[in-house]
């Protein structure tokens, strides 16, 4: 891949999947307007859909198999990076935004413009060759849910939200529904709402519903009003306004981008509720002061805080909804009128949760506007609670119903049934899966194998969404009868029942396979993923590490000859760089950029020195180069000079790369080393 397709994604990747979404429902939008908008914004020369077209692998059966290649490659670096397919996927959202009537298209087709728009031809590109898009969007959809929300809350639909003739093409739309007018509009819809009394959050099909009978579309865009219009695509745009309004604190605007979102849960432990916030965010601080006295405190080393100053949960409190702001954070509870709460792992007692989990107990508490709509959906899905508690228990809210232990066997039913009733209990539809994976299950020595699990603590396996009725599950290549029943109700599946042997075993569904592993004790050989060394070339070492791919790792110099390969007599000069920057790059005189990774802490620190905090800082050297070492933490730059010297930035590296660096970093420093290396970016960036 060229400079630009790189460029591209990782402007789109910073935009949309940054740290700062962390908390927030975040869409994949982007239309003609938006590409102009980064393209300029970023000094990005070549246009999007150009960029992507030049990959296209265009009259064979797998068009796109450079892109996906490539983004196998970007894997192996990075396993946990956003994944590296979003120029393609953000063209794929450019062609939905244009599908509207004209003299060439209907409406509805969408695979001529998407042809159109990375080919120059409508018929290039044809649904035929679509499917490996559609799985795209599945990963990408899959790695967010995996970040718990710290790169934001997914808002790509679970493939069996989709309608039928829409299966694959749907991601795309989804995405292309709610402009950034639209969501800039809708905290004053739902506050013209809630000014009536009406019980919150609304299921979106009544939010929908309301639009219309107030007259209101004039003020959606073009694309929300033709989904709007659409039958068969109504349901998803219902849900995903639903997750908005669900989201929504009662503030005049939703939380802005890059303003950090705490969430305010309750908790109930001995027989008391109370409040614990989570912070989604790479940026853990051990206390945080709010307004009006409010006071949050880490609880050990997870993502959840202690909260001091504020009212307990009550009946008017859960109703009103609660929003503290601090300095670049907001803490909230959307008022909700049906409270749900299942055991966390992490807290180790009954906490909020944002939806109900199949096969798992639940503690439900409804107000009096939603006890009716809670005993309906009890009544056709819940295998026990139906009844309600009548103890009169003190930590129950004035008022208000109790149902425990509520667990739903059947998640097929569940779901149906959540449609069905809607009212208060609509959103709490069961997590999207959108892959085959493992859950749970006791891991032994996890810094070594991640898939290896004690005997007789095997995982679960979940199964993905889409799959229902596409086959039988295989373990170890063969259909297990103790499973059919699990299988059959779309919970989560138990392998421990069937007494595996130790030794490594597969899982299949539909197409799919993974693989794990059991043993009564950990004998395994650590992995290797990723290898740091040199790239020869022409018998001839490069002067700086680097992390070494596929096809340089044969022929790289690594291990003890490392030392060999640095120049003879250069000085090293040690810096100490924090652990907890959101980015850490070294921007060298001579154009070359690179991005330091703080060191993983071995295993045996915890064994032989307990007690003893991680280190806030780590170490690099550098062996006979100069230039800038650049931090950014909470979104602000901070640079020191490392032997800095003249810039020159044209003599070797990625200039453009090194360009855009340094110039989003160009307040980083006072220094006038530093203004130099600025003025060499902008030079370059004309």
């Amino acid at each position: 891949m060229d400079d630009s397709y790189q460029a591209w994604q990782e402007v789109l990747a910073e935009e949309f999947f940054g740290r700062q979404h962390a908390g927030h429902p975040t869409l994949f939008y982007v239309d003609d307007d938006v590409e102009q908008e980064l393209r300029h914004g970023y000094g990005i020369e070549e246009p999007l859909a150009q960029c992507v077209g030049k990959f296209l692998r265009l009259g064979t059966a797998e068009p796109y198999s450079a892109l996906e290649d490539y983004r196998w490659r970007k894997r192996q670096q990075d396993r946990d990076g956003v994944p590296a397919f979003l120029p393609l996927l953000a063209c794929s959202v450019m062609a939905a935004s244009r599908m509207v009537h004209d003299r060439n298209h209907r409406a509805t087709a969408y695979h001529a413009r998407f042809s159109e728009l990375l080919t120059g031809h409508e018929k290039q590109l044809g649904s035929h060759h679509y499917e490996p898009v559609s799985r795209m969007w599945q990963v990408l959809a899959s790695w967010q849910h995996s970040q718990k929300g710290a790169r934001g809350l997914c808002t790509i639909p679970a493939p069996a939200d989709l309608p039928s003739n829409r299966s694959m093409i749907g991601f795309a739309q989804s995405q292309a529904l709610l402009s950034g007018a639209d969501r800039s509009f809708m905290p004053k819809f739902f506050r013209s709402l809630r000014e009536h009394g009406t019980t919150w959050p609304l299921p979106g099909e009544t939010l929908l519903a309301q639009i219309e009978i107030r007259g209101m579309e004039q003020h959606f865009s073009k694309g929300f009003r033709n989904a709007l219009q659409e039958e068969e695509f109504r349901p998803f745009l219902a849900k995903l306004i639903g997750n908005y309004a669900a989201s929504w604190d009662g503030s005049d605007e939703l939380v802005p981008t890059g303003v950090t979102r705490a969430e305010l849960l309750v908790r109930l432990d001995a027989g008391r509720l109370s409040w614990v916030a989570r912070l989604r965010s790479a940026e853990q601080k051990k206390r945080i002061e709010l307004k009006d006295g409010v006071v949050l405190e880490q609880l050990g080393d997870t993502a959840y805080y202690e909260v001091t100053g504020l009212p307990a949960p009550s009946a008017d409190t859960l109703t009103r909804g609660i929003r503290r702001d601090g300095d670049n954070l907001v803490l909230s509870r959307p008022s909700s009128s049906v409270l749900v709460l299942a055991r966390d792992d992490v807290l180790g007692v009954w906490a909020g949760t944002d939806g109900f989990r199949p096969g798992e107990a639940h503690v439900v508490l409804a107000a009096p506007t939603a006890q009716r709509d809670v005993q309906r959906l009890l009544d056709k899905a819940a295998t026990t609670g139906r009844s309600a508690d009548t103890s009169k228990l003190a930590w129950v809210p004035q008022g208000w119903s109790l149902h425990k232990p509520v667990t739903f066997d059947d998640a097929v039913t569940l779901r149906r049934s959540l449609q069905e009733v809607q009212g208060a209990v609509g959103l709490l539809q069961p997590p999207a899966q959108f892959k085959l994976r493992l859950e749970g299950g006791l891991k032994l020595a996890p810094s070594l194998d991640s898939h290896l699990y004690l005997r007789g603590g095997e995982p679960q396996v979940v199964l993905p969404d889409a799959t229902e009725g596409t086959g039988a599950l295989l373990v170890d290549g063969k259909e297990r009868p103790e499973l059919r029943k699990a299988v059959a109700a779309g919970r989560p599946v138990p392998l421990a029942v069937l007494r595996l042997e130790p030794g490594r075993h597969t899982v299949s569904y539909a197409g799919v396979e993974i693989d794990f592993a059991t043993a009564d004790q950990a004998v395994v050989e650590p992995k290797m993923t990723k290898v740091c060394g040199f790239i020869v070339v022409d018998g001839t070492a490069s002067e700086s590490p680097s992390l070494l791919v596929e096809q340089t790792l044969p022929t790289g110099v690594t291990g003890a000859h490392c030392t060999g390969a640095t120049a003879r007599g250069a000085a090293a000069v040690m810096e100490l760089c924090r652990r907890d920057a959101d980015e850490v790059l070294f921007a060298a005189a001579d154009g070359r950029l690179w991005t330091l990774q703080a060191p993983e802490q071995p295993d045996w620190w915890t064994e032989r020195l307990p007690g003893t905090p991680a280190p806030l800082r780590f170490e690099a050297d550098f062996h006979g180069i100069g230039g800038w070492l650049l931090e950014r933490r909470s979104g602000r730059w901070k640079g020191r000079p490392v032997n800095p010297g003249t810039p020159k930035p044209k003599s070797a590296g990625n200039p453009r790369a090194w360009a855009r660096a340094v110039l989003n970093a160009q307040q980083a420093s006072v220094e006038p080393s530093w203004a130099a290396y600025v003025q060499a970016a902008k030079e370059l960036d004309r």
